[in-house]
């Protein structure tokens, strides 16, 4: 396997543009690309994990699993399943991205009981698949954060995937699209 090393920067750049790419609304992708940035600090392939995630129907499980992430954070809900979810990793991304911002103690239950706290989590890649459910605990996230200097290394296959799926959001260029207002027009006089 053949992996690249990305800047936080542009891991949480080229998920937001896949996701957004794969027909996800600008404000989910947002949210996807501050999930890959959170799941990459803590060791995870996080551009192969979106990729993975955006495949069949992993756009509208995005979509189901960010509003019961929501409804969770909210009150609405006691826990979120991860298990049976093609995406359950950029969720618990999502979630854990979500936890810092709102100051929220979210975490994962593994197991029989195993309370995993989302702020303590180093290793993000070892919560799935034996994570069963996302729970809302009393207390504050927004301590033990982990200092990683880089984001962890990206598959180079699942990198060209993404920028496959990034392109989608381009205009392709033409005389018609220059003409349309795409780019620098016919004449760039800067």
């Amino acid at each position: 396997m053949t992996t690249i090393l990305l800047s936080y920067n542009e891991v949480q750049t080229l998920a937001r543009k896949a996701a957004a790419g794969a027909g996800l609304p600008y404000g989910v992708a947002e949210d996807i690309g501050e999930a890959a940035v959170w799941l990459s600090a803590r060791g995870v392939d996080a551009v192969a994990a979106v990729v993975d995630a955006l495949a069949g129907r992993g756009p509208d499980d995005i979509l189901d699993g960010l509003a019961d992430i929501d409804a969770l954070c909210c009150g609405g809900r006691d826990e979120v399943a991860l298990h049976g979810r093609d995406c359950g990793l950029v969720l618990i991304g999502l979630a854990g991205a979500t936890a810092g911002d709102m100051g929220l103690c979210l975490a994962v239950e593994r197991g029989k009981g195993a309370v995993v706290p989302l702020a303590l989590v180093e290793d993000a890649g070892g919560l799935m698949p034996s994570a069963a459910v996302l729970r809302l605990l009393p207390g504050d996230d927004r301590l033990a954060r982990p200092a990683t200097p880089r984001p962890a290394a990206s598959d180079l296959a699942a990198y060209a995937a993404a920028l496959a799926l990034a392109a989608r959001t381009c205009v392709p260029a033409s005389d018609f699209s220059r003409a349309q207002g795409a780019g620098a027009g016919t004449t760039d006089n800067d």
